[in-house]
């Protein structure tokens, strides 16, 4: 478990605010190892008492505390001038919480139960952010990976399971198939996964399935011996011999072209590789990790992978959630790319404005943590002082052209494929649901609650997408799924719970 940076004066005082004492004395004992003096509090009266006395360094407060709330503990002490980091803590965390949180000046909103290694990363954050970084001592022996992967993708509950799931398959050699969208952070859990397994000291190879020319493949996995084809000057080991001892990542796997299937196949059963032009096999010892953001057993059944390849591959499922699922990890991640991109830029852009704040957690993030990461880089080169919603200028749902080129979709308005598919044209596009009748609470009259008004829009605007861009690829789902830059799974959920038919 690594320690927490420790201010020059001594140990960082931690005060826990929690109705349930187990929490607290776990909680304090996780810090003491840590390095920290905690103090704690019942009620949040008495969490509000010591903070106004200026006592402690960084808060951790319940929300659900009795007697002042979380909230009202966290508003109570900004009044009073409190600058130190407060943390709110829930078992139940949601983007309205979270937003709410961040504009009454709260350091990061977190979910219960936490781990203790993200435990330590938050308080570690907190102090950093208040500029009381002092020498640390190295971590512990497999805890740099453990906070390697909170830190890329976030502490949410369904993020804690990821981690959960790469500490039990990591020390076994089973195969292992990542699942998640484009920028969902696949390859970094890939990596956590050879990180803490036996063969983290070895080599670690990954291979882009998607961009290697179908001809080129076979060489590329396997090698090839001297005079093997023209211009084989001389012999060239492939990507399984680099990873041997160690792990290979098969990058968008889905991509593998038909005809190089089988040929893997054999070699992960065997463990043995034939270069091309070769007359014996060379031996490897290797663990393979595969990604993709596609659904393999659909493709199985469409007869575009390998059934037999699928089960060898298939031998433990990680699936890396989409980022506007998990709203609090958008807050820590947000905060955790500004500050290095005011490392890289050498700014010191002192956080994010409310106005900003609302800006991000409405965002769907279609390019999940990568396109997060870029967004914050560039809004960080912009701003001077604090992140505002016109550094934010262009942030909105992307709508990608499709590979072939054949169509596209702009925002709010029609789709309209080339050669007209769809039976409409750009001046008398085709109607869909959503313009066929305004539904019942779709406007405010008073009889139904913001929030379900609000759910009933999401559900319309989403039918009403997937309706258009079905339109515009003629009912292909899969086609469908890589414009919007979703799984094959989800469209094809989406597309049964509307009931679509077209």
């Amino acid at each position: 478990m690594p320690p927490v940076e420790r201010p020059p004066r001594g140990p960082l005082r931690v005060l826990i605010a929690d109705d349930e004492e187990v929490i607290r004395r776990l909680v304090a004992t996780v810090l003491g190892k840590a390095g920290c003096e905690a103090r704690e509090a019942e009620d949040g009266k008495t969490a509000l008492e010591i903070i106004r006395q200026n006592s402690v360094d960084v808060a951790l407060v319940d929300i659900d505390i009795p007697a002042l709330d979380g909230m009202a503990v966290l508003r109570e002490a900004r009044k009073a001038g409190a600058e130190m980091p407060i943390i709110l803590t829930s078992s139940s965390a949601n983007r309205d919480a979270a937003l709410a949180a961040m504009k009454d000046g709260a350091f990061a909103y977190v979910s219960k139960p936490f781990a203790q290694s993200e435990l330590v990363l938050i308080v570690q954050r907190a102090v950093r952010g208040r500029g009381l970084s002092h020498a640390r001592e190295e971590p512990a022996p497999g805890a740099q990976e453990e906070l390697s992967l909170w830190e890329g993708l976030g502490w949410s509950e369904r993020m804690r399971r990821v981690l959960a799931e790469v500490q039990r398959v990591a020390p076994t050699d089973f195969t292992v198939v990542v699942i998640g969208e484009t920028g969902s952070g696949k390859e970094l859990v890939a990596k956590a996964i050879h990180q803490l397994s036996p063969r983290g000291s070895g080599p670690f190879v990954p291979v882009d399935c998607g961009s290697i020319p179908a001809a080129l493949f076979e060489n590329e996995l396997f090698g090839h011996e001297r005079g093997a084809f023209t211009g084989a000057d001389r012999a060239q080991p492939g990507k399984f011999e680099a990873a041997s001892g160690g792990t290979l990542l098969l990058d968008e796997v889905a991509n593998l072209p038909t005809a190089v299937q089988p040929k893997l196949l054999r070699a992960l059963q065997e463990k043995q590789v034939w270069r091309v032009g070769a007359t014996r096999a060379v031996t490897v010892d290797i663990r393979v990790v595969a990604a993709t953001n596609q659904d393999l057993a659909r493709l199985v059944e469409m007869k575009r992978f390998r059934r037999d390849l699928y089960h060898r591959l298939n031998e433990f499922t990680i699936l890396v959630p989409a980022l506007q699922e998990q709203h609090e990890d958008i807050v820590f991640l947000a905060q955790r790319f500004l500050e290095q991109a005011n490392k890289e830029l050498s700014k010191k852009v002192s956080g994010i404005s409310v106005a900003a704040w609302e800006v991000l957690l409405a965002h769907t993030w279609p390019g999940n943590v990568r396109e997060l990461q870029n967004v914050i880089r560039r809004a960080a080169l912009l701003a001077d002082t604090c992140v505002e919603p016109e550094h934010l200028k262009g942030l909105r749902p992307f709508w990608p052209q499709a590979e072939d080129g054949e169509h596209h979709v702009t925002p709010g308005g029609p789709v309209f494929a080339a050669g007209n598919p769809g039976g409409g044209t750009p001046s008398s596009p085709r109607r869909t649901r959503s313009e066929e009748g305004e539904p019942p609470g779709s406007r405010f009259d008073g009889s139904v609650p913001f929030k379900e008004m609000v759910r009933r829009t999401v559900k319309r605007a989403e039918e009403e997408i997937l309706i258009q861009v079905l339109r515009a690829t003629g009912g292909n789902k899969a086609k469908a799924a890589r414009i919007l830059q979703i799984d094959y799974k989800t469209i094809y959920n989406k597309v049964k719970q509307y009931g679509i038919s077209l």
